[in-house]
């Protein structure tokens, strides 16, 4: 009963922030963001690593941009220590909202650009999405509500490295208006 209470708490808060909203949209490509966030489900051993590889080669090759990841770990699935800050459902307050020190840091940030996993539409990382003040949201397929701008199709067999592929293609299509080429 308790449970079920705070699922629907967290619901209706989710469509609260979403409605809500005010943030500053803007587009954002991968060469104009000086900032990204990347939000994603760890429940998966392989996806950890896949994230882990990816972020790896990002702060390599874009070295003057930054990268902040937050992990969603389920309770069925619990790591000891990660590469990366990670929050639980334990992490749901009875009121629904989620708090705690690994989110309470990732919504201090305002990033150009918020790249969202969540191949199992977890509600509390589209909670953690929509209070993200990012300018431009990117997500993987959720049930509304949801705050992202562009919605990436990704099928129950593909995984995170196909969301990655994906974002990377449709995110090069977007040239903003007020970017200029180098010559």
């Amino acid at each position: 009963m308790f449970n079920y209470l705070r699922k629907v708490l967290l619901h209706r808060s989710l469509q609260r922030l979403v409605e809500h909203s005010k943030r500053r949209r803007q587009s954002f490509n991968f060469e104009t963001a000086r900032s990204i966030a990347l939000l994603f489900d760890a429940s998966e051993e392989e996806t950890r690593k896949i994230v882990a590889m990816w972020a790896e080669a990002f702060v390599e090759r874009e070295h003057r941009k930054r990268l902040h990841v937050l992990a969603f770990v389920d309770d069925a699935h619990l790591v000891g220590q990660s590469r990366f800050p990670q929050f639980t459902a334990r992490d749901l307050r009875w009121y629904g909202r989620i708090e705690g020190l690994a989110v309470t840091r990732f919504l201090a940030q305002t990033p150009d650009l918020l790249l969202c996993f969540n191949p199992h539409q977890q509600p509390t990382i589209q909670w953690v999405a929509a209070a993200s003040k990012a300018s431009m949201k990117v997500g993987s397929s959720n049930t509304p509500p949801h705050d992202f701008d562009v919605v990436i199709e990704t099928p129950a067999d593909k995984d995170i490295q196909f969301f990655f592929r994906q974002v990377a293609h449709y995110l090069s299509k977007i040239v903003p208006a007020h970017y200029e080429q180098p010559a």
